[in-house]
């Protein structure tokens, strides 16, 4: 009882800062009202991917309809394809066919455009509620567990991307919640709806096949397993367990109809058709000149930009997570611990972060385009968070461990909750000389852009246009919002300290010390010490 209050707080707690911080306006953007400047670059869909994947979900329910429309076709530039004489997404379906419900019912009460944000913040609280779970299944206290999920729901990029409309939260949970279900699930059971969620992640962002080979190749062991027999070693294999291959065959046959419908053809995935950049008066698209190579999905990623990308992704002053979120650097202290503890996740966590880097490093973009801080790192900063919570559980009677901490959390606090309330508009560094050029000013490329924002009084949150406005400036607003996080994480930090005391007597009392096990046994849990310390201690006394 108390673990699930402990949860639904939490949760809580997690959903109404969400809510503080989405953002959007009031209305029901219709074809004929998208490409008003109040629902573009000045409002929500402030960059084409959230365009291009919500005019996909427009043009599905209200014009029943594969292919844009030409005012849909207008709002999704430039991030537009063109096909058999028709305009079509540029954007994997998985977001926008998901986001339905949320449209239907925000439409029903006059916002279909917050009921359509409300979805991806959905599945950023669930990430949080996951990070929490893995955290305690890796031997992290409670409180630990609770704090590094807000690390990455407040203190990473993830907080600007949780309140707009991008694929990284719901690419993250289909990662998360395919770990969970293999270390919580026996037998064979787990892999059938482990392949229903791989191909789930291939229609939401098609990078997610890479990021995912490492949950597949730990699946394995529920297919393959040595037995040794008299001295013999014997590979016995699971023939359910192979045959769990077929659902995947669910989500890969919608990919196919759905590239039938948008492309005619059901091998064609979205980004290598024509892509549009403009359209002129006549409603003509004005295609490149100079016809390239065929592209193809995997021409997008090449070796050779792999050191500059590891640059821009943890270095770069534009995008670098040394610069927007210095908080996750502590997983190190965690990776560290649950090496030399054995964690039986240790290597499946940190082939994830690994790939992840790597991966996005060798795109041709590593900026991820006009964007806040890395936003292509959303995944990795989560399972970096399972290792924050390790180190916070490892080092918790370090005071100055913690204070450093705390001073490095509220610096991240602050920047990426200046970044969730204002823009995700940052330019690339590389596209700063052609910008001033054409604006003939010097123009901002890091944080610093979203602190000017604010000071000129831009919020982008739909509750303080709405309401909040009234009372408050958006100055006064933010710093509400870092204070009640800030406020939050130190108490969380003060009550971890605290339990040391606890921990101390139960260890003198011939209690093993709570850390990180390769196979955390339920009798190490934290519910179960404090338990085991009431009953057999205190209630002699």
């Amino acid at each position: 009882m108390k673990r699930l209050l402990g949860y639904a707080i939490f949760t809580v707690y997690c959903i109404f800062i969400l809510v503080l911080s989405i953002r959007g306006i009031p209305g029901n953007p219709a074809e004929k009202t998208l490409n008003d400047p109040r629902w573009g670059e000045e409002g929500p869909f402030e960059l084409s991917p959230e365009r291009g994947r919500f005019a996909l979900l427009v043009s599905l329910i209200e014009n029943k309809s594969f292919h844009f429309s030409l005012p849909i076709a207008r709002f999704a530039i430039p991030d537009l394809g063109y096909t058999q004489g028709n305009y079509v997404s540029l954007f994997a379906p998985g977001l926008s066919i998901i986001s339905i419900p949320g449209y239907l019912i925000g439409k029903y009460y006059n916002n279909s455009q917050i009921g359509t944000y409300a979805v991806v913040s959905l599945f950023a609280v669930l990430n949080a509620i996951l990070i929490r779970a893995l955290a305690q299944r890796a031997g992290s206290t409670s409180i630990a567990s609770s704090l590094a999920a807000l690390v990455f729901l407040f203190a990473t990029p993830a907080y600007a991307y949780a309140v707009s409309f991008y694929q990284h939260h719901l690419s993250t949970f289909l990662i998360l919640i395919s770990i969970y279900l293999l270390i919580t699930l026996k037998g064979v059971l787990p892999l059938y709806l482990l392949w229903i969620l791989f191909g789930i992640a291939l229609i939401t962002d098609y990078p997610n096949v890479i990021l995912m080979l490492p949950i597949l190749l730990f699946a394995l062991k529920n297919l393959i397993y040595l037995v040794n027999d008299n001295g013999k070693t014997i590979v016995n294999v699971r023939i359910l367990g192979f045959i769990s291959l077929i659902t995947i065959l669910i989500p890969l046959f919608f990919l196919f109809w759905f590239n039938q419908n948008s492309y005619g053809n059901p091998m064609s995935l979205a980004g290598t058709v024509t892509a549009v950049k403009s359209i002129d008066k006549s409603g003509r698209p004005e295609l490149p000149k100079v016809a390239g190579g065929q592209k193809t999905a995997v021409g997008f990623f090449k070796s050779r930009n792999m050191f500059n990308g590891i640059n821009i992704l943890l270095f770069s002053p534009d995008r670098g997570l040394f610069i927007y979120t210095p908080v996750v650097l502590f997983s190190l202290f965690g990776i560290w611990a649950a090496y030399k503890k054995n964690l039986y996740l240790y290597p499946l966590f940190t082939a994830l972060i690994s790939i992840n880097i790597l991966l996005y490093s060798m795109w041709g973009d590593p900026w991820g385009g006009w964007a806040f801080g890395s936003r292509y790192l959303i995944p990795g900063f989560a399972i970096a968070s399972i290792f924050i919570a390790i180190a916070l559980t490892r080092y918790h009677r370090n005071i100055i461990f913690f204070l450093i901490f705390f001073i490095t959390l509220s610096y991240s606090l602050a920047i990426n909750t200046l970044g969730a309330l204002t823009s995700n508009r940052n330019p690339p560094l590389s596209e700063i000389k052609a910008l001033e050029k054409l604006s003939g000013k010097a123009e901002k490329y890091t944080y610093e852009r979203n602190l000017d924002l604010l000071l000129n009084g831009v919020s982008k949150s739909y509750l303080f246009q709405s309401y909040g406005s009234k009372f408050f400036s958006p100055v006064e607003y933010y710093r509400l919002i870092v204070f009640m996080l800030a406020a939050v994480c130190f108490f969380l930090i003060v009550a971890d300290n605290l339990s040391i005391f606890k921990n101390y007597h139960m260890e003198k009392r011939g209690w093993q010390k709570l850390i990180i096990y390769k196979k955390q046994p339920t009798k190490y849990q934290l519910s179960h010490l404090v338990n085991l310390f009431f009953i057999k201690i205190m209630k002699p006394i």
